[in-house]
């Protein structure tokens, strides 16, 4: 068979295969069990696959690569537009292959098995911060129902809690007690894990040169900077930093007709969970340039002067992931006169 392409959607048990031949036409479409799909690809020369960006993607990817084929990963955003007529599994794998035709597709790169469990460590203790955040509220709901307000500080809360349960004379049932402390006790638990993946973390940084150069960077702790390796791994997709911070939502919309443009507010795509974390970073370094005279510094103060404070942060992580592409790609270690251009 003279095959040009292969699309494959995935899914839980049965994989949808689409075959296109060298002239485009269709040769194959159809359904196969996972062990089939596996057989199917073993006896294939290696050839170009095709697969939507998804859950299990990047292990199947992985997989076929070690047969020798080549792998690309489509954005689904970008899929979804080439599906014809109803949404079916053989009209996915078309789309897929059809996208992946496209000019000027932005392939996602395979994640190697170091990466996705970086990534995973992210996710996990993104989940266990959010539940902490949860309990947090609740606990200080129920108190506010029994006439006891705390401050909206964790580490008030966390001080406070033992005493207000030990206070007889408070308005808290016996059953409230209970109940509050049960819940306390999940938010220790939950604070002790969260302490394990960041010293994971911390360990990750240090054993990773990537890594150790972005920690140059202003705002990049570890935890910023393992996200980021994470989510980018070198930079390499990505043809200039522009790119990357576009990616993660830092650029302005625009919309414009008739050679008229308007620019808009950020267009917050891409990575929610990166771009809030590296517009923390930029919120932590402006709070910390009081009377800093370097030349990020300087620009800092005039651009809160200039659009205030939400926007400068927004500016200033524009430019530390520009920044940090740079770094990554190996050009420079970074130099607070050429970001603060």
């Amino acid at each position: 068979m003279n095959i040009k392409l292969i699309g494959v959607d995935l899914a839980k048990s049965v994989f949808q295969v689409c075959v296109l031949n060298q002239a485009g036409k269709v040769q194959i479409n159809r359904a196969l069990s996972r062990n089939a799909f596996v057989e199917f690809m073993h006896k294939q020369l290696p050839t170009q696959v095709v697969m939507e960006a998804c859950g299990s993607s990047n292990f199947w990817a992985r997989k076929l690569q070690s047969m020798g084929h080549t792998v690309q990963l489509v954005p689904a955003q970008h899929v979804k537009p080439f599906v014809k007529g109803n949404k079916n599994d053989r009209n996915d794998a078309l789309a897929i292959c059809e996208a992946a035709q496209r000019p000027h597709i932005h392939f996602v790169p395979v994640k190697s098995q170091v990466l996705q469990d970086l990534q995973m460590l992210h996710r996990i203790r993104q989940r266990y911060v959010q539940s902490s955040t949860a309990i947090c509220n609740q606990i200080r709901a129920y108190l506010r129902e029994n006439g006891i307000y705390l401050d909206t500080r964790i580490q008030t809360l966390l001080k406070e809690i033992p005493g207000v349960l030990e206070e007889a004379e408070n308005e808290l049932s016996v059953l409230a007690r209970e109940v509050i402390r049960q819940l306390f006790d999940d938010l220790l638990e939950l604070r002790r894990r969260v302490a394990t993946i960041n010293q994971k973390l911390d360990n990750w940084m240090a054993n990773h040169d990537d890594c150790q150069r972005l920690k140059q960077v202003p705002g990049f702790g570890p935890i910023v900077t393992t996200a980021l390796v994470a989510a980018v791994g070198n930079g390499g997709q990505f043809s200039k930093g522009r790119q990357m911070s576009a990616w993660a939502g830092l650029t302005p919309r625009h919309t414009g007709t008739g050679g008229k443009v308007t620019v808009l507010n950020s267009t917050n795509m891409g990575n929610a969970y990166l771009r809030y974390l590296l517009i923390h970073a930029a919120r932590t370094v402006v709070t910390w340039v009081k009377d800093k005279q370097d030349p990020l510094s300087c620009w800092i103060r005039s651009m809160l002067e200039r659009r205030g404070k939400h926007k400068t942060y927004v500016a200033l992580a524009n430019k530390l992931t520009r920044a940090a592409w740079r770094i990554l790609q190996g050009e420079e270690n970074y130099d607070v006169r050429k970001i603060a251009a």
